[in-house]
């Protein structure tokens, strides 16, 4: 079964790239996050995508082919390390990757090896090629936890130059992420939901967002059910202790002077209440004749409960 950072990673692999600035930037975001070039002297170097979904290899396979038109191999690697969990790969033919990789803004003679930690800055000009790169970012170094457990989103950057590349890119469609550093990886991550959703929305995964929208909203009434019920419980508990205490006053005046000493309006709603331990005032006033509402029946119940305690201490019930 396909996780839900597969199922988002599926789906802004099948996100239709319509623009050669669009495909230099995705292709390059992707290229950095897995740490895909490796230089082997003498300007010579070698270009690779490693993932875990066969769906993200195969929309780079594609995106090369059409805007590049550089035709690549693809390969299964399995190993020990990976616990036996199959990885994909796509190779790019060592001719084309100087080429490309100067077409993408990260050949510069200036940098270690020749190689940029990002791209160069007409590479990222327009918004549109912003959001590719970091949605090929994603792709290779992305994950977002299932909203039924919690919400997290991230990007794992292979650099700290990376993280605050991509962090700065959020910043620019006002997304704010924070950025920490796990073992060898700069993880740049989102808590919220709400910032989740827009992010996710940003790469385009639109079925994602409805997915987890939808949860958000179970969640939501979930927890709006469980305070009300919370609350109606307490208010339950709280009615019963106040009820067992009238009781207690109750049968007090009744073993000492005897309920016939009340006043009739008292006595009529001390039989009530002995009668009924577990209802409320509101319920009591309607069985009183006539009819009393919530506050009488309160103002009666204080009354007892006066009584009750003069009772306790000896006092003069007359005064």
């Amino acid at each position: 079964m396909m996780s839900f950072s597969s199922d988002v990673r599926a789906e802004t692999a099948r996100e239709v790239v319509m623009d050669p600035c669009c495909a230099r930037a995705e292709f390059a975001g992707a290229l950095l996050a897995c740490g895909g070039v490796s230089f082997h002297g003498a300007g010579r170097y070698s270009l690779a995508l490693t993932a875990t979904d066969a769906v993200v290899i195969r929309h780079f396979f594609s995106l090369l082919k059409h805007f590049f038109n550089i035709s690549c191999q693809i390969r299964t690697l399995r190993t020990n390390q990976l616990r036996g969990a199959t990885r994909y790969q796509l190779a790019v033919p060592d001719e084309a990757a100087g080429c490309l990789m100067d077409a993408c803004g990260l050949w510069d003679p200036k940098a270690l090896f020749g190689v940029r930690a990002i791209p160069k800055a007409e590479i990222m000009h327009y918004s549109c090629c912003k959001k590719a790169f970091l949605r090929g970012a994603f792709q290779l170094c992305g994950a977002v936890s299932n909203p039924e457990k919690s919400y997290h989103l991230e990007f794992a950057a292979p650099n700290e130059i990376l993280a605050d590349f991509v962090i700065e890119l959020m910043e620019y469609f006002e997304i704010f992420a924070k950025k920490a550093c796990r073992k060898s990886k700069f993880v740049v991550y989102l808590k919220g939901g709400e910032s989740i959703s827009d992010m996710l929305a940003l790469l385009g995964a639109q079925n994602s967002v409805m997915s987890m929208e939808n949860v958000r909203v179970k969640k939501e009434v979930h927890n709006r059910v469980n305070r009300q019920i919370n609350c109606d419980e307490s208010n339950l508990n709280r009615l019963m202790l106040k009820a067992e205490a009238q009781v207690r006053d109750i049968r007090l005046i009744q073993e000492e002077i005897g309920l016939e000493k009340l006043p009739r309006s008292l006595r009529e709603m001390a039989i009530l209440r002995l009668e009924n331990p577990d209802k409320s005032l509101a319920a009591l006033g309607e069985l009183a004749s006539p009819a009393l509402g919530k506050s009488g029946v309160n103002s009666r119940m204080r009354r007892i409960a006066e009584i009750a305690a003069k009772l306790r201490t000896g006092e003069d019930i007359q005064g």
